[in-house]
């Protein structure tokens, strides 16, 4: 089997099962199916060039395929039309007549896949920041739930991982044993979280928190899925390693200068 087929063949009885399917759980699915595929050096360079050969990672790359249209997977259903439903974007085929009962069935089997989709989530999350530490010179010390300590040098990064910006506590976050530490040298406190399909929830929580935040030394990053890239949200690295990681280093910047301005 071919590292397409790897790919192609799982989609396939996914979009068969889910004709109407919500975004957020399409990208995920592929992060899965991608992460299952176990695919060779060779068949990831050759996904990479087929799909995107600008994204550097495979799922976004394969997601993107698939929502162009023009996919390069044989025999995947043209998912051209989309809908929203209780805040999330559904995808499904327009030469396809559906009902009301139709869409209604297609968001409870979502509700009813959220525990699993969470997982997913924090699975994916996990593999692209210790990619990311990795790529910025980090080793990873320990590991403890949602709690991954990288180290550097003299420098070590404690990064929290949160499924969503509306459940960010950052008082809880400072107090956890796991936030103290006995090592010397510069310490930064990460919190990472998912982008989600409206900014929304982000413009919340900045204009309530973000001070807040930026005062315990708490940086905030954001984790793009559809791209497979994180960026700073809230505060600043001081670690050019980890500042030419980021995709858009000035988002933080940005994000300060444009909501604070409009408040």
């Amino acid at each position: 089997m071919t590292g397409i087929e790897k790919i192609s063949e799982p989609l396939r009885q996914l979009l068969k099962s889910r004709e109407i399917i919500a975004r957020c759980e399409l990208l995920l699915r592929i992060y899965d199916i991608v992460d299952g595929a176990n695919l060779s050096d060779r068949e990831s360079e050759e996904l990479k060039s087929l799909v995107d050969g600008k994204i550097e990672r495979i799922a976004p790359g394969v997601f993107a395929n698939i929502m162009s249209g023009e996919t390069v997977f044989p025999d995947l259903p043209k998912l051209d039309t989309y809908t929203q439903m209780n805040g999330h974007i559904f995808h499904f085929l327009h030469t396809k007549r559906y009902s009301k009962r139709d869409f209604d069935d297609a968001n409870r089997r979502f509700l009813q896949a959220l525990p699993e989709l969470k997982k997913i989530l924090r699975a994916s999350l996990a593999k692209m920041l210790k990619e990311f530490m990795e790529g910025a010179g980090y080793v990873l010390s320990k590991e403890s739930g949602e709690c991954f300590v990288f180290v550097a040098g003299e420098r070590t990064a404690q990064v929290h991982l949160v499924s969503s910006i509306r459940s960010v506590n950052l008082s809880a976050i400072a107090a956890k044993p796991e936030s103290k530490t006995d090592c010397g040298g510069i310490v930064d406190y990460i919190i990472l979280v998912p982008s989600s399909e409206s900014l929304e929830p982000f413009m919340q929580f900045y204009r309530e928190h973000g001070a807040e935040a930026e005062e315990m030394e708490i940086q905030i990053w954001l984790a793009t899925m559809e791209k497979g890239i994180i960026d700073p949200f809230v505060g600043y690295t001081t670690d050019l390693d980890i500042y030419k990681q980021f995709k858009n280093p000035r988002l933080a910047e940005m994000v300060r200068s444009n909501w604070c301005r409009n408040e």
